[in-house]
């Protein structure tokens, strides 16, 4: 058995050998299905916000995955920032970087999630990591603050729940 996992162990190290794959940081080629225009369309159109906590939760029904079935379409598109506002609610979704985060190879989004209830007490804002796996793929959440591979531990500056009063939200 030790014969076969050593085997098996040099197999895979000289097949990376043979491929010029490369662990050490910042040698190896990124993969991006991200646009490289119309970013924040792109964020509308194909995030799935079942991967990801938010107030959409009770409002969701069987199948409802992005903005759209939500009846919700931006108030505000502007560069690196989408704005959701309703009677009610306010949404706003800032891309803080656009950079493979985890070093998976694929290109990653940091974004923060503000939610917040204009009448109620529900107001939240998180920093999630975001992916797109394939070209034709939902842009979905794995990996957030606190609780995820992304986590304050990692980055000190990323806090569960910064809150934002209403009067000082950015607009």
């Amino acid at each position: 058995m030790k014969t076969e996992i050593s085997g098996f162990a040099f197999f895979l190290c000289l097949t990376l050998l043979i491929a010029g794959v490369s662990y050490s940081e910042g040698t190896y080629e990124t993969i991006s299905y991200l646009p490289e225009e119309n970013l924040e369309q792109f964020i509308v159109d194909r995030l799935n916000i079942t991967t990801f906590r938010n107030s959409f939760g009770p409002a969701r029904g069987p199948g409802m995955c992005y903005f759209a079935d939500m009846g919700l379409s931006p108030t505000e598109i502007s560069q690196g920032r989408i704005v959701f506002e309703t009677e009610s609610w306010y949404y706003c979704i800032e891309v803080v970087e656009q950079a493979d985060v985890n070093k998976d190879g694929i290109e990653d989004l940091l974004i923060t999630f503000l939610d917040d209830s204009k009448g109620g007490s529900y107001l939240t804002q998180y920093i999630y990591m975001l992916v797109c796996l394939t070209g034709e793929s939902d842009l979905i959440a794995i990996a957030y603050g606190p609780s995820g591979n992304y986590s304050a531990e990692s980055d000190p500056a990323m806090n569960e729940g910064i809150v934002v009063p209403w009067s000082e939200r950015p607009r």
